[in-house]
């Protein structure tokens, strides 16, 4: 794996993680700003949303946040008003309590005219990316300035699953899945491979449910390391970090920080 991922531990989601969190993404957004003007994001779903709001709101916006550009590392085949939307979780979480009269970032929701059909959704939000990330043809993949995922229960991220035949895609950018062992089964995901690519990939994992999961990924035995989220740490390695609280991470062996520099 070569440098290995870090990790950090904190007592306290509100006071202690929120904020650190912010302090890392607006770092990435300083440098992403400087390398080309633009903040190019992925986010995930879940309750990634929610600790999302609780770093960038407090005390104020990113004054950049015109800046952003918002892509979901994968969506559910439903309307964008549907509960089970990553998009309406972003938009309630997070867009919804940004100031009226403040920046606003640019987010790019799947289409919503083919959700029937999961694999033309992901043809669809693939020419997405092909519009905002250069011709397909010049750029092998996709280079975000970071990418946002939380950890499943099984250790899966995105909707890449444990022993899915879509772990092993290398071309697609955006992969369709119709067999998501959690509902819906329709979904879309962007492909490991792009995952790993990105400038910076951040995880973040709270509550003691996740532990062991966590054990499982640091430890890394022939279980653990063909897990999503351990493959992303594999590829990434020391562009990958996790954001968990103490109750996340308790029995786990794997060096500790607690905060960022």
């Amino acid at each position: 794996m070569g440098r290995p991922p870090k990790l950090y531990s904190f007592p306290d989601v509100e006071n202690d993680l929120a904020p650190n969190l912010r302090k890392y993404i607006l770092a990435e957004q300083k440098e992403a700003l400087a390398r080309h003007g633009k903040f190019r994001v992925g986010v995930s779903g879940g309750s990634l949303p929610k600790t999302l709001s609780r770093a960038l709101l407090a005390p104020n916006p990113p004054a950049s946040l015109d800046k952003w550009e918002i892509f979901f590392v994968d969506e559910r085949c439903v309307p964008l008003d549907h509960d089970d939307s990553n998009y309406k979780a972003l938009k309630n979480d997070f867009l919804d309590q940004l100031p009226e009269d403040g920046p606003k970032p640019k987010v790019f929701p799947i289409d919503e005219t083919a959700l029937d059909d999961p694999q033309e959704v992901a043809d669809q939000y693939e020419q997405t990316l092909v519009s905002t990330f250069a011709n397909r043809d010049s750029v092998k993949l996709p280079l975000f300035d970071l990418i946002l995922l939380g950890c499943g229960p099984d250790g899966h991220t995105a909707s890449l699953f444990p022993d899915h035949a879509l772990l092993r895609a290398t071309d697609a950018w955006v992969l369709s899945i119709t067999d998501s062992p959690k509902p819906p089964p329709g979904r879309i995901t962007l492909s490991l491979p792009i995952l790993t690519h990105a400038c910076a990939i951040a995880f973040v994992a709270t509550g003691g449910g996740k532990k062991g999961i966590l054990k499982k990924i640091f430890e890394a035995d022939d279980e653990g390391r063909a897990l999503p989220s351990a493959l992303v740490n594999e590829g990434g390695g020391d562009k990958v970090s996790w954001f968990c609280d103490s109750a996340a991470v308790e029995g786990v062996g794997f060096p500790k920080r607690t905060s960022v520099i």
